[in-house]
């Protein structure tokens, strides 16, 4: 086994592969694997420098990928611990990102920040205001990426190691994205890297060197920077990198790299593939040519086999084949990769009968209201993975239950964080907190057990909820969040609460009435609030609890019929009028500002 450190260095011989950047000027970086080997140690000399020890960590907030990649290899090379963490998205939020930012430092420790001149300015603007910042970060140093360039005194002959790395040091910090709770630090070890990387380039994709990725996927999170940066230089795949916002903008920009790269590998999430299908036009997929790509992934969040179906039908003129979707499943606490679809099977999707599921059992569908659920496939090899009851028993095939996983891939824990450790990672497994169940070795992923909505003793998934609901015509697509909330008696209710397009009407009556008639649920609120404020993580997941808390808490952000052109519900108005929210009437306009949404939530 080899840690990424030697792969790096000894990918160095190899003159004809490289790594190319499209900037977010449009002007594209060809680094070769020589150059990222030097870079590579340029960067860790020049972290050395400002006094940082094997074992210390350094955060990373960079715009641009290819200082962000050049600075995170610097990082492990010199065994410092990256910290990657994602730069802000919109000024009007600066300080509800900074709280973030303050709480991933503090709780990594890190003692240095590097960052370009723009964010720099904005972070020392921020920190220099508020006491509690400098107070709760003493000592932390944020210098710029391009002072990391061209260190003094940095020999490029010498190839000493003066901290050799080791599979069992600890690589860098993946925070996670916060949808259920406080960013906590997975502590992701070169060995969980070497053995992740090698189940999702050889067992997984089955590559080969011949292959070349296209990804736009944000590198500050696990799927971009493990399955695209990492991986891929232990199967010496060349990748093209598109800037994430670019993608956002335009759609075309992601399949048309395709094209012209002649890509065979990329994933994205199911959102990714919803918008293409809509915002591409003809005259930009013109004479493309997607014949090329074998394994087109699928991950991140909950699957919707409609979804995944349009797409296909949609670009199939193009060359793209059915085989070619690879739904999978991971987290970060696994390192990345979980399970792998067949990479030569098409969609294998399980229709399962709605009343049954409410119950806990996947039973086939023979009439009557079903859902659609998507295979994420098997496990990798050397890895476990098991559905359990509440009792920590293993539950049979089609049973509903939680996930749990083993194998080494399985990551250390979290950082400092001992009671979330044991909690999640104690008893040799690896408690998911997904909910799922398995037909044939097959996994079918339900949902998240504590966001689950119980009402008359019957189960009911929010993202089943939340799919008809952005189905709705007016809704924004993907901006919407069902949960449950108790009444003073202490019965269970449901609600939805979503983001309606402009000059919208009916949409509450409308999205009541598919709830009702395809989910079975008699939603009690509906609640239309303003666009751009629903909660999401850096990397889209809408924050559910986060919501649920601002609902009860009467700080949602109501969206105004004069404002928005929406017509809203009953529900809504006394949700703007009474501010009681957690008496059983909804929450109130104004409030608290909306969190961090991340990037992906300024799609329309």
């Amino acid at each position: 086994m080899r840690t990424f450190v030697e792969v790096l260095q000894q990918n160095s011989v190899h003159a004809d592969r490289a790594i190319r950047f499209v900037r977010s000027s449009g002007e594209e970086r060809t680094i070769s694997y020589a150059e990222l080997w030097l870079e590579a140690r340029r960067r860790a000399y020049a972290l050395r420098k400002l006094g940082l020890a094997k074992g210390d960590r350094v955060a990373l907030i960079l715009t641009e990928a290819d200082e962000f990649v050049l600075t995170f290899v610097g990082a492990l090379t010199a065994g410092i611990v990256a910290v990657p963490m994602y730069p802000p998205q919109s000024l009007a939020k600066l300080e509800a990102y900074s709280e973030t930012v303050q709480h991933i430092l503090a709780a990594s420790g890190a003692s240095v920040l590097v960052t370009n001149e723009q964010l720099k300015e904005m972070i020392d603007a921020y920190l220099a205001s508020s006491s509690e910042g400098r107070a709760a970060l003493p000592g932390l140093r944020v210098v710029l990426e391009r002072d990391l360039r061209e260190p003094e005194g940095f020999d490029a002959s010498d190839e000493a190691e003066p901290w050799r790395v080791s599979l069992d040091d600890l690589a860098f910090l993946q925070f996670t994205s916060g949808s259920t709770s406080r960013p906590k630090g997975v502590m992701v070890t070169h060995r969980n890297l070497t053995v992740n990387s090698h189940a999702i380039m050889f067992d997984g994709l089955r590559s080969t060197p011949e292959d070349r990725g296209v990804s736009w996927l944000p590198l500050y999170h696990d799927m971009g920077l493990i399955g695209f940066v990492i991986a891929p230089l232990y199967a010496l795949v060349p990748v093209m990198f598109l800037p994430t916002t670019a993608f956002i903008r335009r759609p075309s920009l992601w399949l048309d790299a395709i094209h012209r790269f002649r890509g065979t590998i990329t994933f994205a999430p199911n959102f990714a593939f919803a918008l293409a299908t809509r915002a591409v036009t003809e005259a930009q997929a013109g004479q493309w040519d997607l014949s090329c790509l074998r394994a087109l992934g699928c991950g991140a969040e909950p699957i919707q086999a409609d979804v995944l179906g349009a797409f296909l039908d949609r670009f199939g003129k193009h060359g793209l084949r059915p085989e070619s979707i690879l739904p999978s499943y991971g987290m970060a606490e696994a390192t990345l990769a979980i399970t792998f679809s067949d990479l030569t099977a098409p969609l294998t999707t399980d229709r399962v009968d709605a009343k049954a599921m409410q119950a806990g059992k996947a039973r086939p569908a023979n009439g009557g209201a079903s859902l659609e659920l998507v295979s994420c496939g098997r496990p990798l090899p050397c890895h476990e993975l098991a559905i359990v009851g509440p009792d920590g028993a293993p539950l049979g095939q089609r049973e509903v239950g939680e996930i749990w996983v083993r194998g080494p891939s399985v990551a250390a824990g979290y950082f400092n964080e001992p009671e979330a450790t044991e909690a999640a990672f104690g008893g040799g497994w690896l408690r998911t907190g997904d909910l799922g169940y398995t037909v044939a070795g097959e996994v079918y992923l339900c949902g998240r057990s504590k966001d689950l909505i119980i009402l008359g003793g019957k189960n009911y998934f929010p993202q089943d909820i939340e799919r008809v609901a952005s189905s709705v015509e007016g809704v924004r697509d993907g901006h919407c969040v069902a949960f449950s909330c108790l009444t003073a008696s202490g019965a269970e209710r449901a609600v939805v609460v979503a983001e309606a397009k402009r000059g919208a009407g009916g949409v509450a009556q409308a999205i009541t009435q598919a709830v009702r008639a395809q989910i079975g649920v008699q939603l009690s609120e509906v609640a239309l609030i303003k666009r751009g404020t629903l909660a999401k993580t850096s990397s889209g997941k809408v924050r559910r609890r986060e919501m649920k808390r601002r609902f009860e808490a009467g700080e949602l952000e109501v969206a105004s019929d004069v404002d928005e052109g929406i017509t809203p519900s009953p529900h809504a108005e006394a949700v703007r009028t009474s501010g009681a929210a957690a008496r059983n009437e909804g929450g109130r306009a104004g409030g608290a500002p909306a969190r961090v949404e991340g990037v992906i939530d300024g799609i329309q």
